[in-house]
């Protein structure tokens, strides 16, 4: 007989099952704990060297000995070894490590035996996932997240009232292990996502498919089960087995609570969408729970067909679910429902214009009109295409739209599209009305048992605080949405909102903190597909080169973010030319900058991001003046000021008051200026934001120097001195303080501190001469 497993002490690794027994008990294995054990085992009769495990656990080379070592550590104690006793894989020093334990195999009779002998919980494992879906779940967009759990949705009743467990306990649905051909691969994904939509449609609180996904796709939680229940709050865990032969297919499924006995059931028919369905349907009667009403049987082939490219769809095989869809007959009997759904796959793909131009077509259609609940679902879909291109005021409209056709009635579809007219109302400076919908996004997305969801309006309460200019508010709520999105393996929204922080930290002058946080953002790099996330990522590093003098590198990474083509976001497009703008000014390279300013500008939307708007305005207008262009100044300072937000704590403030004031200096307007300038720094101390106070500081100090105005130029520079240490503009205002007025050792100090933090930057040669000794009296 044909050796299938191993058997090694009182433990049991059976490969094809995916399965770790000790004893009677199944042991819970992360997907790359168990291939540690499994080529360690394979190659039992040699040492395997540190770079060979490597490649087999991690399938690239670029692994850390840290790294490397968890796996081993968690690989040693699932087999009840450890670093000091090491009765079964050894430490060979230098090289790597070896399988030594007394290991005997296991013939397909005995595993059979073993297997059957399971406690009915264990019949249900889990497999570890592939690396296709470990890659795929990480990629999810964050704008997707407005439309993920409507994608390939069934039409369904609403959900029934029922006795039993309540509705706002969590139960979270895993992938189910699949005994079948090939081609059935599709089932391990596809009847876990219908078993959770089913068990949601009974009204119990069950996340999406794509947060638990992500959750086991973390490779920091062991085992990862565990992060599942930890991070969704799920009394039980639902897992699930799905066998195929001759005469159709049994599905098992066992909802495991974290301590007592599980509650299995199962349940046989010829096809797998109606024996998950039937499991499923006999789990919520087990539950205490009525199960909602059946599809129709004439749509039973539109259920398969969606549920194979829904299994796509989640493990990022865009190119199949699109084939898969378009086969179809019965979606072909129903273009709009045809074309939604294409829609829906281009918009995850990154293709905007086909997206939303499809989405239009859709909306015109009379079947659109006639279907309350679709119509909502492609205007949801479109608004989600037209924020992420930045029309934040369309996108506001769609948002609405779906909502009165929703009614006020607790959903996940409802939150998501709350949580989408949040962000557009940011945009538009209607905060109140923001963090209303916000806040009503929370209490529906809980409701649904959508965590990753809760996380996201976390996330994006940072970002409004970010966005209003309180870097320092919206760091109480970054970083732990970034260590929540991390350990979902949410990518994209781990990116953006590392990204906020980048932002935040550069607001608060932590450079070295910010630093720190792009560094972290790179090391994600090789899973990163989108274009978008590519520049996003270049932009990031080339902004905190340039603020810390490092202008070839930075402007390396702006050459590169250029030369890849993105989606036509248009928020995106800006922000590139912005810091072309800002690294030319910092240069004086000003036709350059002039040029890529206007760029910025032309690509701006027509509301959003205020603040920066102003800031890439006052690069414009100093590289116009600096060119001698005085006429194209001021109507460039016109058409600013008719546009400019006039509250006194909006961003951009501070930056417009600068505009005037450097204005009023090159027209030698003294009185002017200084009026500008005490606007500009009262706004910057209302607002208290570090930079701010340096930017107003940068001009206001030496206008006040030249002035004679020696009182007002100390307390003015000396607002900055607790910065000089980490920022070069505060360190450059001291040197010129202590240039005009000495001593010549705090002169010597301060040179000494802006030279150790010039990077490429060059301090002017006028404060280089140390300053004259003072006159003897």
């Amino acid at each position: 007989m044909t050796a299938t497993g191993f058997e090694f002490g009182e433990y049991r690794f059976l490969p094809s099952a995916r399965e770790l027994w000790r004893g009677a008990r199944r042991v819970t294995l992360p997907r790359r704990t168990f291939e540690c054990i499994e080529h360690l085992l394979a190659h039992r009769d040699r040492a395997v060297g540190r770079d060979e495990l490597v490649a087999a656990v991690f399938g690239r080379s670029n692994v850390s000995d840290a790294q490397l070592g968890q796996i081993v550590l968690r690989a040693r104690r699932a087999v009840g070894d450890d670093g000091n006793v090491q009765h079964t894989i050894r430490t060979i020093a230098g090289y790597g490590y070896r399988w030594v334990a007394d290991t005997g195999e296991i013939e397909a009779d005995a595993r059979d035996a073993g297997t059957d002998a399971a406690a009915p919980s264990a019949r249900g494992a889990s497999k570890p996932r592939s690396r296709r879906i470990v890659v795929a779940i990480a990629l999810v967009l964050a704008v997707l997240a407005l439309v993920a759990a409507l994608l390939l949705a069934r039409r369904v009743a609403p959900p029934v009232a029922t006795h039993g467990i309540a509705g706002s306990e969590t139960l979270a649905v895993l992938p189910l292990q699949v005994d079948g051909l090939r081609e059935d691969a599709w089932v391990r994904l596809g009847a876990m996502d219908l078993v959770a939509e089913r068990l949601r449609q009974a009204g119990l609180a069950v996340p999406p498919s794509e947060n638990v996904l992500g959750l086991l796709a973390a490779p920091a939680t062991d085992p990862a089960e565990a992060g599942v229940r930890g991070a969704t709050g799920a009394r039980y865990l639902v897992r699930g087995r799905a066998h195929h032969d001759a005469g159709g297919w049994r599905v098992d499924l066992a909802a495991e609570p974290e301590h007592g006995i599980a509650i299995p059931v199962t349940f046989a028919a010829h096809d797998a969408i109606d024996a998950a369905r039937g499991a499923g349907d006999l789990l919520l009667a087990a539950l205490g729970r009525r199960a909602p009403p059946n599809a129709r049987e004439s749509d039973a082939a539109l259920d398969e067909t969606l549920q194979r490219a829904r299994a796509a769809m989640l493990a990022n095989e865009l190119d199949t679910a699109r084939e898969i869809l378009g086969a179809s007959p019965q979606l072909a009997a129903q273009p709009a429902q045809l074309a939604w759904r294409l829609a829906q796959v281009d918009l995850r793909a990154g293709r905007l214009d086909r997206a939303e131009a499809a989405l239009d077509d859709v909306l015109a259609q009379p079947a659109t009109h006639a279907d309350t609940r679709l119509r909502a679902d492609v205007l949801i879909a479109r608004g989600a295409t037209r924020v992420r291109r930045g029309a934040f005021d369309d996108g506001g409209r769609d948002f609405d739209a779906a909502l009165a056709l929703l009614g006020t009635h607790g959903s996940l579809a409802r939150g998501q599209a709350l949580l989408g007219r949040a962000n557009s109302r940011v945009a538009a400076h209607r905060y109140d009305e923001a963090l209303a919908d916000f806040g009503a996004a929370r209490v529906d997305l809980e409701g649904g048992g959508d965590t990753l969801g809760v996380t996201r309006v976390d996330a994006n309460l940072g970002m409004l605080e970010l966005y209003r200019g309180r870097p320092a508010t919206a760091l109480d709520y970054l970083p732990g949405a970034a260590d929540r999105f991390q350990s979902y393996g949410a990518l994209h929204e781990l990116l953006l909102t590392l990204t906020g922080i980048v932002e935040a930290q550069l607001a608060m002058l932590q450079r070295d903190e910010a630093w720190a946080t792009v560094e972290r953002a790179s090391a994600l790099r090789e899973r990163i597909t989108d274009p978008d996330q590519r520049v996003d990522l270049l932009l990031n590093r080339a902004q905190v080169q340039a603020g810390a003098g490092r202008y070839r590198e930075g402007g390396a990474a702006l050459q590169q973010a250029a030369a890849i083509a993105m989606s036509g976001n248009r928020v995106l497009q800006a922000r590139l030319r912005a810091l072309e703008a800002d690294l030319a000014a910092r240069e004086q390279r000003w036709d350059d900058a002039a040029r890529a300013a206007a760029g910025a500008l032309a690509e701006w939307p027509a509301s959003g991001a205020d603040g920066d708007r102003s800031a890439v305005v006052r690069v414009q207008q100093r590289a116009l003046l600096a060119l001698g262009r005085d006429d194209a100044a001021r109507v460039l300072l016109d058409r600013s000021r008719e546009a400019s937000v006039t509250a006194a704590t909006e961003p951009g403030v501070v930056d417009d008051a600068l505009a005037m004031a450097e204005w009023c200096i090159h027209l030698h307007d003294g009185g002017c200026a200084g009026a500008w300038l005490q606007h500009a720094a009262a706004s910057a101390d209302r607002r208290g934001v570090p930079a701010e106070i340096v930017a107003v500081a940068a001009v206001q100090g030496p206008f006040l120097l030249d002035a004679g105005a020696r009182d007002a130029a100390v307390a003015g520079i000396g607002r900055v001195a607790p910065w000089a240490a980490r920022d070069f503009d505060s360190a450059l205002l001291q040197l010129r303080l202590f240039r005009k007025l000495g001593p010549r050792e705090a002169w010597f100090n301060a040179l000494r501190q802006a030279q150790a933090l010039a990077g490429e930057r060059e301090i002017p040669a006028a404060l280089l001469a140390p300053p004259e000794p003072a006159a003897t009296p």
